[in-house]
């Protein structure tokens, strides 16, 4: 985009002039609709009231109805877990095809965790939820600083990191702010205010990236000076700052502009990592031949003539960006080298046709005007007219006093004078009914419109909780809205952080959480042996490992973008924690399963709870195999009270072998195999010990046989 200065001012500084211009001609004006919106938010709701000696007297409540019901919905907003994940395309199985072994979607979705991890995005989130509730806009701007040091410079030279910064929606101007997708516009900018002495030292790093006129270092001193325009910023504590020093010191304005620049760059063969090639050709569309030095086309040895080759070019549109004051250029006509804006924008409500959205607190300012207007004529009602007032005959009583048990003197009164005539008391005057009852109902109805329901503001006690859950679930209906465009913000931002690790990360480390087979300890540290086969016991663990990766690959891959929510709100834990008790009531789940379900806030521990439970389970298991075994071994029946096997009657058989099922939890015969698959006759057999393989024949009995095998089943497992 070409720079062009008129009357002193960067093109940056006019484009950002227009923008403020049309935030100026909405109706209503939205600097103005924002500021009115955050003060009343903050409870400063008495503000520009008129300066009237009635005014003055008025008592001033704040019953801030508006914070509470803006603060209940972002909690209900933000109470579920929500990540980001990449999955391949359909066609797609997620591995690079230069690189079969390295998955790429599995490390995009690593680094982005490690990345919102570094950003703290929960509470990022709740942040920009409560600039949504109040102006109706947020906004997450992300920029790569080349000087920081990933994972602290623990894991070697790297240098670079991607950062992020939530903007306030006043401070972002789109080129074309009739439509809100990000995408499509000429220009943003993000707006902001930085010291002097920064904005000096920023400029003079990027000396080679400044027009020529401006690279002499004095004219730095006189273009960046400090400025006192704030009257634009959101909120009062956006319009004061410290004042400058005599030195100059102070703050200035600045803006970065993004903009999209088409280009041309080969096209990478996903198979070999190369770029692909074409046989060139002329303006007419015929093949150029190659050429010896004698100028005649070379001939392969099958007699076909060869062709010059040329990379397979395509067009790409790459962000460029300009940061610059009103009269200075910071650095002009960067490429970034990203292709989407690092810009996310969300609303908390769309409008049509503008990419301003409507806040919340903007349609509750005149209930909560009327709201806290009334309560104020009420108290003054109230300090006026709710005491009694005394008359008495000044005549009579020269000085009345209140004080208690004090004697009030009366002269000249006549004998027989009715003492009402002395002295009378006053009732006050009743107040109508309908006040507080036209108040109640403007703070119901308030309310219900929003959608605050007794449900979710916990004015209900959680004993049905399926009426509960009903409940909620029909008051989240109204957040709906709201919560999708949150998950398209998301979606946004992965989108971000995809392109922007492709373009600047190259090779590095990563950290990453890896599922792997580790050996099982015993009390001593050494490791556990398997009884039956003599191999070490092993078990499934994730661990956190560091691994190289070379993200450039993402600049030609595509990723789909998937924002994960997990529900966590009161009443669904509530209703999950009883389907868990009556699961492990009813002897679906034993102890260790039951555990590993329950929200881990109520379990202490519960880690190490379940290991525990896990390792004596085992233990108990190996003894009564290794008991089992043994018994086996010397003839006897496992399960019976020593009884030698073909001892036993066919009724002790069936009592033997259906403790033996019990003990074990086997199906009954006929019934469908269990989990996994069903043993046959043959394994179980095998599994026996020799001394009773050779034995197998001379057992009388069906039943009999039939325990015996069993017992070779439970081996086998």
């Amino acid at each position: 985009m070409a720079r062009k200065k008129t009357r002193n001012k960067t093109q940056v500084w006019e484009n950002y002039e227009r923008g403020r211009a049309y935030n100026n001609g909405l109706v209503p004006n939205q600097y103005r609709l924002v500021n009115t919106n955050i003060e009343f938010f903050a409870g400063n709701q008495w503000l520009h009231m008129p300066e009237t000696p009635a005014m003055s007297r008025l008592p001033k409540p704040t019953f801030n109805i508006i914070k509470r019901v803006a603060s209940l919905f972002v909690a209900s907003l933000t109470s579920s877990a929500t990540t980001i994940a990449f999955e391949p395309l359909a066609y797609y199985d997620g591995t690079n095809e230069a690189d079969p072994s390295s998955n790429a979607a599995a490390f995009a979705t690593a680094e982005v965790q490690n990345l919102l991890e570094k950003f703290k995005m929960d509470y990022r989130i709740r942040d920009a939820l409560f600039d949504g509730a109040q102006t109706g806009d947020y906004c997450a701007h992300f920029y790569w600083d080349p000087d920081a040091l990933p994972y602290g410079g623990a894991f070697g030279p790297y240098r670079g990191e991607i950062q992020m910064e939530l903007v306030d929606g006043l401070n972002v101007m789109f080129g074309n702010p009739n439509d809100r997708c990000v995408e499509s516009q000429p220009y943003i900018l993000i707006v902001g205010r930085d010291t002097v002495e920064n904005l000096r030292e920023e400029a003079e790093r990027n000396r080679k990236f400044r027009p020529k006129d401006e690279s002499v270092g004095e004219f730095l001193d006189y273009a960046i000076q400090p400025d006192y325009d704030t009257a634009w910023q959101a909120g009062i504590g956006g319009k004061h700052e410290l004042m400058p020093d005599d030195d100059g010191t102070g703050k200035a304005l600045y803006c970065y502009m993004y903009y999209k620049v088409p280009g041309e760059e080969p096209v990478i063969d996903p198979k070999t990592g190369q770029p692909m090639m074409e046989v060139a050709t002329d303006r007419k569309g015929n093949p150029i031949f190659e050429k010896d030095e004698n100028g005649k086309p070379i001939i392969a040895n099958d007699g076909t003539p060869q062709y010059k080759m040329r990379k397979v070019m395509q067009t790409v549109t790459t962000v460029h960006v300009t940061k610059a004051t009103k009269t200075c250029t910071i650095f002009e006509d960067v490429d970034t080298g990203l292709t989407r804006y690092p810009v996310a924008w969300g609303n908390w409500e769309r409008q049509k046709n503008q990419y301003h959205g409507r806040a919340l607190v903007t349609g509750i300012v005149p209930n909560q005007i009327f709201i806290n207007s009334m309560f104020a004529m009420v108290m003054r009602h109230l300090q006026q007219l709710g005491f009694p007032k005394q008359i008495y005959n000044a005549d009579v009583i020269s000085q009345w006093t209140n004080e208690i048990g004090q004697a009030i003197g009366v002269r000249g009164m006549q004998p027989g004078q009715n003492i009402q005539q002395v002295a009378y008391t006053l009732q006050p005057a009743d107040m109508s009914n309908q006040i507080i009852a036209t108040i109640d109902k403007a703070v119901a109805y308030t309310k219900d419109c929003l959608g605050a329901t007794d449900a979710q503001l916990g004015n209900v006690r959680p004993d049905n909780t399926s009426a509960l859950m009903v409940l909620q679930s029909a008051a989240e209906v109204p957040l709906e809205n709201t919560r999708a465009n949150l998950h398209e913000w998301m979606e946004d931002i992965g989108a971000i952080l995809l392109d922007m690790m492709g373009t600047y990360y190259g090779e590095r480390p990563i950290v990453r959480e890896r599922k792997m087979d580790e050996p099982v300890q015993q009390t001593g540290g050494t490791p556990q042996l398997d009884p039956f086969s003599g191999l070490m016991s092993t078990q499934s663990v994730t661990r956190k490992v560091v691994e190289t990766f070379d993200f450039s690959q993402f600049k030609h891959l595509y990723l789909n973008v998937r924002v994960n929510v997990g529900a966590t709100t009161y009443y669904s834990e509530i209703a999950m924690v009883q389907t868990l008790d009556n699961l492990r009531r009813d002897g679906v789940l034993n102890m260790i399963q039951y555990l590993e379900r329950v929200p881990d806030r109520l379990v202490p521990q519960k880690a190490e709870l379940i290991e525990s439970l896990k390792a004596k389970a085992k233990q108990e298991a190996q003894e009564l195999a290794t008991q089992q075994q043994m018994q086996m071994n010397n003839g006897i029946i496992p399960g019976s009270d020593g009884q030698a096997i073909g001892s036993m009657t066919e009724a002790q058989e069936a009592a033997a072998g259906a403790a033996e099922a019990a003990r074990h939890r086997l199906p009954p015969s006929g019934t469908s195999p269990v989990a996994g698959g069903a043993i046959d006759d043959a394994k179980a057999f095998a599994s026996l010990p020799p001394g009773i393989q050779s034995r197998f024949q001379d057992i009388p009995g069906a039943r009999t046989k039939a325990t015996v095998l069993n017992h070779g089943r439970i081996l086998a497992k």
